[in-house]
């Protein structure tokens, strides 16, 4: 057959199913990835105030994707811990807030924004102070999409619909 020995055809043979397997994981990737698209936009932290190493940030997340993920949590390099917190106000008016449990649903096709006075990422045990025109990078880990790095500004202020605490659009 050709002048082929048994053992170039066996390599033929591995090389073709190589090739196969490579084409089956770059589609099945690309096919994962549409599942679930997460884009994060309009990110932001407050700076840190005197000797606190604690500030809040928030940001838009926009699930593109055709299938729902959860925020399970967040992280930083520089910071001990970041928390998911939600502002509640009670009867009497005052202000109050909890611990996100459980993460943080996210639909497909739908946007949650994290705000003042509404979900809100609590950066805290800073290394450092934040002063406006710093930045550090969030880590947002997902239930499908994994982990996904955000880029955090230090502003005095965010856009105009989160100053006015915009709620999840969910």
């Amino acid at each position: 057959m050709f002048g082929l020995t048994k053992l170039r055809i066996f390599e033929i043979g591995v090389a073709l199913l190589l090739t196969l397997a490579a084409i089956v994981f770059v589609g099945l990737t690309v096919w994962a990835a549409e599942i679930v698209r997460i884009d994060v936009a309009n990110a932001w932290a407050r700076p840190t105030i005197g000797e606190s190493r604690t500030t809040a940030a928030y940001m838009t997340i926009a699930n593109k994707g055709k299938t729902a993920d959860i925020l399970k949590s967040a992280h930083a390099r520089k910071a001990k811990a970041v928390e998911m917190r939600q502002v509640t106000m009670t009867p009497d008016g005052i202000a109050q807030m909890r611990k996100v449990e459980g993460g943080l649903p996210i639909r497909a096709g739908a946007s949650v924004v994290l705000g003042p006075g509404g979900t809100q990422l609590m950066v805290v045990g800073l290394e450092d102070a934040l002063e406006t025109g710093q930045d550090f990078i969030l880590t947002l880990e997902f239930a499908r999409a994994g982990a996904v790095d955000v880029l955090v500004p230090i502003k005095a202020t965010g856009p105009a619909a989160m100053r006015a605490g915009v709620a999840s659009s969910q």
